[in-house]
């Protein structure tokens, strides 16, 4: 094989394969009749997978792992000693915060650790995972100290999720690699997918995402606020909204609701982190995002007596459409609303993790009060007599 060319039916390994990104960037290696190896620690997910069965939501991506299945071009590992490193080996690993809203470096480290005896200098580590500026050459730097000289690039997904597939090849693909080398390498093994690829640092890369992501999170903050002032001077936000947005171009503003998620939140920290606290429009993004939920409960409370009434909250995943639960602000709701009311209903057309959920019929026959928590299209054609709270625009 000419080493010089990364070539279709060659192997990859995606660590941190079962996940939203790692699983889209798996099928989307597929398509192109490469061989993956995917490894999580999600023997769950694996199995699902194994047999077909996508693990979450994600558009059209059944019918590629169906093919990849029935091409043979996905193996499975969840434990360390079984995985298969080969050239090219992506990272997709979560990169949560913790309780003081810094990032947790814990994962990667302890990973690139494990995969410390069996790394050699053949090997691509390319980190798909939204990091603190400095962590690819922090962890490059680590191996290097104990003598493991690879290549390694900052490679950061950019997809709204459950739409990987179908906007994968409609951006440009951002790469930061910690050397020449290592960009040559990354940019020939990308180009089978995209000849738009944007070189940087590894800390401009890193970067970029954090600023992305926090710009969208500030733009919902400012639609939350002004939903917030307009509803306060019991204006009409909704007319509102039409009027400041309609054939007019400067006006493009977003919904009002709940923001949250595993990435806005996170990211926007992750800056504020980096900044050393000096990210005051991101620290009031938060302030203003996650007090929308504690907003609609004094909104709530403010015209019931809630210890005689049976709350209902429809949707349960953090945005429409979406099974993902992660970070959801309808858990904040349910937490605080269980505080004050008689009783508290949840259900979610899309959730399957969740065992208390209960059908929509059920939680709407047993509920006298309704909340849209997250604007799935369903909602927007359901029948009823019961009192309905929702701030959501489209539904």
């Amino acid at each position: 094989m000419n080493k010089k060319k990364f070539r279709l039916h060659n192997e990859i390994t995606i660590i941190g394969g079962a996940g939203h990104v790692g699983l889209a960037f798996a099928l989307i290696c597929a398509s192109k009749n490469i061989r993956v190896h995917i490894h999580d620690i999600n023997k769950d997910s694996l199995n699902l997978i194994s047999k077909g069965i996508l693990p979450h939501k994600e558009k059209n991506g059944l019918k590629l792992l169906q093919n990849a299945l029935n091409k043979n071009l996905l193996s499975f590992s969840s434990e360390i000693e079984q995985i298969k490193l080969n050239k090219i080996n992506v990272i997709c690993l979560g990169t949560p915060i913790d309780e003081f809203l810094n990032p947790q470096y814990n994962i990667l480290i302890n990973t690139i650790k494990k995969l410390m005896k069996i790394i050699n200098s053949n090997n691509h580590l390319i980190i798909r995972s939204t990091v603190f500026p400095g962590t690819t050459r922090f962890l490059h730097q680590l191996l290097e100290n104990n003598n493991k000289k690879i290549k390694m690039s900052f490679f950061p997904e950019r997809f709204v999720q459950g739409l990987a597939l179908e906007e994968f090849k409609k951006f440009p693909h951002i790469i930061g690699s910690i050397d020449k080398k290592s960009e040559n390498d990354c940019k020939k093994f990308l180009k089978i997918f995209s000849n738009e690829i944007i070189t940087m640092k590894p800390e401009e890369a890193e970067i970029t995402k954090l600023f992305l992501n926090s710009y969208r999170y500030i733009q919902f903050s400012i639609a939350n606020q002004f939903f917030k002032i307009a509803d306060t001077a019991n204006l009409d936000y909704k007319k509102i909204n039409f009027a400041m947005k309609h054939n007019y171009k400067r006006g493009n503003i977003p919904s009002p609701g709940f923001t949250a998620g595993p990435c806005l939140f996170k990211d926007t920290m992750q800056l504020s982190a980096f900044s050393k606290d000096n990210f005051s429009l991101g620290m009031e993004a938060m302030t203003t995002n996650e007090g929308i939920v504690n907003y609609i409960v004094d909104k709530i409370k403010n015209k019931y007596d809630l210890r005689k009434k049976t709350i209902g909250i429809l949707g349960m995943s953090f945005k429409a459409e979406s099974d993902d639960t992660r970070n959801s602000l309808s858990y904040k709701l349910k937490k605080i609303l269980v505080l004050y009311s008689k009783k508290v209903l949840t259900t979610d057309p899309y959730v399957k993790n969740d065992p208390d959920l209960k059908s929509f019929e059920f939680v709407n026959k047993n509920s006298d009060i309704l909340i849209i928590a997250t604007a799935h299209k369903i909602y927007s054609k359901i029948k009823t007599k019961k009192t309905i709270f929702n701030i959501w625009l489209e539904t």
